[in-house]
């Protein structure tokens, strides 16, 4: 396992985090610090960066490098956004980071910009027709994906920050001022040629703007859970939430909850690029990525130095059975009888194959709470997958694949009712269904020694026969089996026989 330390300069903030990153090439935050600098505020009204910001970035420097070197850190990865290039004195600044702490910077073209986000959403979040809009603090980036490759991209002369001080967006809004931006962002965007030939099956929403937006929604909605990646909200979701802050002031917005106080100046001139974006677009489909430019060069590291990533899920789960040091052979047979058990029986549970991502991580994850505690390890389960950061599947499949891996044993042992916001009745049948195949797989594989060789299942109008060879005596684990059949026949309205050949 290696340290890596990564550091980020964009426009609004400077980032850094710390990672552990396995052999295999998954890594795992283990701390990190965020500080709103905002560094291209200088730029607006002038060319350089003031020398109290450059220090302001160099003592948060000191303090990041002083980590690195008490943890043992091997590797330091320093990236910069193309905003800084506009400053006359960069050059100046990246001097002074590279002599003080001899750490180069890598200033990213804004190309570099649009490929690293492209990277950092799409090794997250699964999607092949997609806008991804990108609210830098001084620029806007617009990727079109299709096929899952980037077909057309574009970069807009202003962002978040740069809009907002432009346009005197940072407190009460004047009337006049907001119909100037509007008409500058039309402006820009009636000017792209390939923007309104497609249709987009979402908007992608990338950036401070796009995870402020989440955080009001989300308190507004009094979501369940605080996850900001793959959030899901409607185009009708965010215009009410610009309507509603564009008429505030900025004390006003800091009291709004979700809007964190860095961000109350910001959000009206984000919104408003976002927000006429969305009224072009004409898509009503929008999801939040937590995933970004600095995400998408971690992947491009990995990918250069590890081994590359060729499914989302795959890459997550197997990296946290590594890092939980679960068995991923027992683990991978427990799933395998599972989803094969799901798939005979489909004709009894009608579901298909919408829970099938659910399916895997439960199974897969299902003994990932051994790792906190064995007493209660289903409870600790629950909690482990709910809160491991799992790229490639939804908040829904969270849920539900956390609530299959904690009730398999015991129905009702989470409080699932806190969460109907999320999942609905068919998603509680599919708790239930899984939930008695994974017991069922588990239960089998208690030996660890994989002694079943093939399975067979049989189903009549009055049972269900599942029928295995194995190399040794398995009357054991069929008769701890046996022990759920009732809840079997609850669910399924067949008996459950199992016999060895």
């Amino acid at each position: 396992m290696n340290k890596i330390g990564v550091i980020y300069i964009g426009a609004n903030s400077v980032k850094f985090t710390l990672m552990n990153v396995l052999h295999s090439g998954f890594y795992k935050i283990i701390d990190e610090s965020i500080n709103d600098i905002k560094l291209a505020q200088d730029l607006i009204n002038s060319d350089e960066i003031s020398e109290q910001k450059i220090n302001e970035t160099l003592s948060n420097f000191r303090s990041f490098k002083s980590l690195c070197k008490i943890l043992d850190v091997t590797d330091t990865i320093a990236i910069a956004t193309s905003t800084l290039n506009k400053a006359s004195n960069y050059k100046y600044f990246l001097n002074l980071i590279k002599k003080e702490f001899d750490i180069d910077v890598n200033l990213l073209s804004d190309e570099d910009e649009i490929n690293c986000t492209y990277l950092g959403v799409t090794k997250s979040i699964y999607t092949s027709n997609s806008l991804i809009v990108d609210i830098c603090g001084a620029c806007t980036h617009l990727t079109a994906i299709k096929n899952g490759q980037i077909e057309n991209s574009v970069t807009l002369p202003f962002g978040s920050l740069s809009h907002t001080y432009e346009y005197h967006l940072e407190d009460r809004v004047l009337y006049d001022d907001l119909i100037n931006s509007i008409s500058t962002i039309q402006t820009a965007l009636n000017n792209i040629e390939w923007l309104n030939k497609d249709n987009y099956d979402s908007i992608i929403g990338v950036g401070g703007t796009a995870r402020a937006i989440c955080k009001i929604d989300r308190a507004k909605k009094r979501y369940p859970f605080d996850i900001i990646h793959n959030y899901r909200l409607s185009s009708q979701d965010v215009h009410q939430i610009y309507n509603s802050l564009k008429c505030n002031d900025y004390n006003q917005r800091v009291k709004v909850q979700g809007l964190s106080p860095e961000r109350a100046d910001l959000i009206v001139g984000g919104l408003t690029i976002f927000d006429t974006i969305i009224k072009i677009i004409n898509c009503e489909d929008i999801i939040v990525s937590g995933r970004g430019i600095r995400e998408g060069y971690i992947f491009s590291y990995i990918e250069s130095n590890y081994s590359p990533i060729n499914d989302i899920l795959d890459y997550n789960l197997n990296g946290i059975m590594d890092y939980l040091h679960i068995n991923k052979d027992h683990a991978k047979r427990v799933f395998n009888m599972t989803y094969k058990l799901f798939d005979e029986l489909k004709s009894l549970h009608r579901l298909g194959t919408s829970y099938d991502n659910a399916l895997k991580t439960a199974a897969l994850l299902n003994n990932s709470g051994i790792s906190i505690d064995y007493y209660h390890h289903n409870m600790h389960s629950f909690y482990v997958i709910l809160h491991s950061n799992i790229n490639g599947i939804s908040h829904k499949e969270l849920v539900i694949s956390a609530a299959i891996a904690a009730n398999h044993n015991n129905k009702n042992l989470v409080p699932l009712p806190a969460f109907f916001s999320i999942i609905s009745k068919l998603d509680l049948k599919a708790i239930d269904v899984i939930g008695v195949l994974l017991s069922i797989s588990e239960t089998l594989h208690k030996s660890l020694e994989n002694p079943i060789e093939s399975m067979n299942i049989d189903i009549t109008d009055e049972f269900v026969l599942i029928t295995l060879s194995a190399n040794v005596n398995i009357n054991f684990e069929i008769n701890k089996v046996l022990r759920i059949k009732h809840k079997f026949k609850e669910i399924y309205h067949r008996e459950l026989k199992i016999e060895q050949i």
